[in-house]
């Protein structure tokens, strides 16, 4: 009789138990979360956070609408006449492109951060739920221990009811066949978990990135700011000033290209095949994005005729003032210089220790210097029209290495080599 309530007692305790942890329409459902104070909170301010990041992509596109609009006024005016009042127009639409750049790099900024956020929380609920499932595996691993101390066979023996042992049989193997549901969920949430701490990293470090961007779009703005304000200082606002700025500059252009053509076609001789790469294509990947405005070689056959030199010692790759530029292959900052209005404007010398160094010129702005390591990739500078430019352009070459030089000027460091046609490399 002992034996009889002993049982039933137990059975009513399992049955209570298997009730309890196995759940009508499946394990952790969101319904669930729902109803604990917990996971609802993490709901809705997820959901808020949604909300807020969806609307930072609406504004993010208005942006680069009126940023697109900017850079049609620029090209536009660029094909017009090199006059006084068109240059001021040019700068203006670039400086607005600029500034409308800046809101959208800060409007990512805050995208990334309620991205970061939204994440943050999202991590809390998987670590909760976890939680969750260990506590319920504990209580079924328990409950089925506590079911194999029985001894069925010896109750058996004494008489007692079969069908009886068949309900704890029973129920034993559906708390088994729970924790192994619990085992499984356990690894798929443990996966997300992993996931979503992988994708918290890559967030933070594009917030990194994007704070960086901000950073130099702002020191771009100031330059162009004072390309304005030096041009209206030395023209005093007149056309006539203007165009003669225009022939001094190009006259003394002139001079500065017909020597270095001079000293290039020299050096050009001294380039050791046996020293240099032989042409592969792939070494080098693109610096930057954009399309190439004029190729390698004598002018008469890249079709950019014109009176300051007739020959193009690499490529133009023409985009935005502020189009990044990467290196194009590993190595070290060689040389680094600032030629002012002439020659090559800003500009940097990377040597990939390969037998050849790059040259990028008319840079906006520059991101590391002399003796700095460099990766393929990385950003070292941003597109601009410094120097004797017509436009925002990279002028990339490559240089053997073994003739590459550089010369103080009265106008500046100038970066001088045999150079190599780039084509061959990219």
């Amino acid at each position: 009789m002992r034996i009889k309530h002993f049982l039933l007692y137990h059975i009513i305790i399992l049955l209570s138990i298997v009730s309890l942890l196995i759940p009508r329409t499946g394990f952790l459902t969101e319904e669930k979360f729902n109803f604990n104070g917990e996971f609802e909170k993490y709901s809705r301010e997820i959901d808020k956070l949604k909300e807020k990041i969806e609307a930072k992509e609406t504004k993010i596109k208005e942006l680069e609408e009126r940023a697109a609009s900017y850079k049609e006024t620029i090209e536009e005016k660029r094909g017009e006449a090199n006059t006084l009042v068109n240059e001021v127009l040019v700068l203006d639409s670039q400086r607005r492109k600029l500034d409308t750049e800046i809101e959208i790099t800060q409007t990512k900024i805050g995208e990334t951060e309620a991205s970061i956020e939204k994440l943050t929380l999202e991590l809390k609920t998987k670590e909760s739920e976890i939680k969750m499932l260990k506590k319920r595996t504990g209580i079924i691993l328990r409950t089925i221990r506590e079911y194999d101390e029985i001894d069925l066979a010896e109750i058996l023996l004494r008489g007692d009811n079969f069908s009886k042992i068949f309900n704890i049989a029973e129920a034993v193997k559906i708390l088994q066949e729970e924790i192994q549901e619990k085992v499984e969920a356990l690894k798929i949430v443990k996966l997300k978990l992993e996931s979503e701490r992988l994708e918290l990293n890559f967030q933070k470090e594009e917030l990194e990135n994007l704070e960086e961007e901000l950073y130099y779009k702002k020191v771009i703005v100031e330059g162009e700011k004072k390309k304005k304000k030096d041009l209206l200082n030395v023209t005093k606002g007149q056309e006539r000033k203007f165009q003669n700025l225009l022939k001094d500059v190009e006259a003394k252009q002139k001079e500065i290209q017909k020597e270095i053509a001079e000293i290039e076609s020299r050096l050009r001789h001294l380039i050791d095949p046996s020293k240099i790469p032989p042409p592969q294509k792939g070494l080098f990947s693109w610096p930057c994005e954009g399309v190439i405005t004029q190729g390698y070689g004598l002018t008469s056959k890249t079709g950019f005729i014109n009176p300051v030199y007739d020959f193009h010692n690499g490529i133009d790759i023409a985009s935005s003032i502020g189009t990044p530029i990467k290196a194009p292959l590993g190595g070290k900052v060689a040389a680094s210089g600032t030629n002012g209005h002439y020659a090559y404007g800003s500009w940097l010398a990377i040597d990939h220790q390969n037998g050849l160094i790059t040259l990028y010129a008319h840079l906006s702005a520059k991101k590391v210097k002399v003796g700095e390591e460099v990766k393929r990739g990385q950003i070292i500078g941003y597109m601009g029209s410094t120097g004797f430019s017509t436009g925002s352009h990279l002028h990339f070459t490559v240089y053997a290495a073994n003739t590459f030089e550089t010369k103080d000027k009265w106008f500046g460091l100038l970066p001088l080599g045999g150079s190599l046609n780039p084509m061959n490399y990219l």
